[in-house]
């Protein structure tokens, strides 16, 4: 080989060392983490290894993708994690609960200033179904219907003060006048079935539609279940006969709150990547989440576990947050007021 061939030579080598690794070529031999902001065995937890099972086949070079539970403060710290300290790579994404991409704005788990990020620069990857709270009671409860709630003391059941069956509980009584009286500490969902029937508590105020059809499908198709109210702006297909809780409002102020307080919820359960993972990668992860929540397997071992599934993808949370953080600020500071224990 000539000096000028060998010239050449290296100078192609050491360009092929500059060109990075093509997007498809980069997840081969890898594992993804889903950091969860939730513990193991819930509703949260089930989606995420449902999805991890399936995902990485949808993955060019097909990467192990792997859950990392991380359950406190609401899922603020899994989010702050993920947002500051995680690679920004693509081999970690979070799982996440609905209320954390307003958490920057509302403070619904703690002060605003403990959230360390801007919801709006993250990079949404999609959710496996939105989310639609409603209020259920036992069928011995003496309320019978919704208007029943605006007269009658009506006592349920919470896990936390942050959590949707207080928080929703708080929202309705402030500006729909219901009597809600919220008893906080049951320690799980579970527990709070078994004391809705045992008549200890009367039901729940901001049951999702996904976990009790997950949990009490049969006592609902029974009738031994209520569902009173959609605390919620659409009607769920399997729910078109259960009045929604816009209908019992009248006062175009509150009507602009309540309507607020739900507008973040079809981001149900969703999926995100931290702000400055290379767009193609991006891209990558948010076509293969659409494609797992289509995958026939995934979905009939979904229906197998009673996991509802009703994808939205990245382009929609990020147009839904935009929405919802353009919201003027006494909207958003009266409905802070009504949702956080002070």
């Amino acid at each position: 080989m000539g000096q000028l061939t060998r010239h050449v030579a290296a100078a192609l080598c050491l360009l092929g060392a500059m060109v990075p690794a093509r997007a498809e070529d980069f997840y081969a031999g890898k594992q993804i983490t889903i950091i969860g902001g939730f513990g193991v065995g819930g509703g949260y937890d089930n989606y995420a290894r449902l999805i991890a099972r399936y995902m990485p086949k949808y993955i060019p070079g097909n990467p192990s993708i792997v859950v990392q539970n991380l359950p406190a403060a609401g899922g603020l710290v899994a989010m702050n994690t993920l947002a500051n300290s995680a690679p920004k790579d693509g081999t970690v994404i979070g799982g996440a609960q609905n209320h954390i991409g307003v958490e920057p704005i509302m403070g619904v788990t703690g002060p605003v200033e403990n959230a360390k990020y801007d919801a709006r620069a993250m990079n949404w990857l999609g959710s496996a179904t939105k989310e639609y709270p409603v209020v259920a009671v036992w069928h011995t409860a003496p309320v019978k219907t919704f208007k029943d709630v605006l007269e009658h003391e009506t006592v349920v059941g919470s896990s936390g003060v942050a959590t949707s069956d207080s928080v929703y509980a708080r929202v309705m009584n402030e500006l729909v006048g219901t009597k809600f009286k919220v008893i906080d500490g049951y320690k799980d969902n579970p527990s709070m079935i078994l004391a809705t029937e045992t008549g200890e508590i009367m039901g729940r105020a901001g049951w999702f539609v996904s976990s009790l059809l997950s949990t009490q499908g049969q006592e609902l198709a029974q009738g031994k279940l209520r569902v009173l109210v959609q605390v919620a702006l659409e009607k769920h297909p399997a729910l078109q006969d259960v009045p929604l809780i816009t209908e019992f409002i009248s006062d175009p102020v509150k009507r602009k709150q309540i309507e607020f307080s739900l507008k973040w919820l079809p981001m149900g359960r969703p999926y995100v990547a931290p702000a400055g993972v290379p767009p193609e990668r991006v891209k990558i992860l948010r076509e293969a989440m659409m494609k797992t929540l289509a995958d026939p397997e995934l979905l009939a071992d979904a229906k197998r576990m009673s996991l509802e599934i009703s994808p939205i993808d990245g382009a929609a949370i990020h147009k839904l947050l935009d929405d919802v953080y353009s919201t003027p600020k006494p909207i958003i500071d009266a409905v802070h007021n009504i949702m956080v224990m002070k």
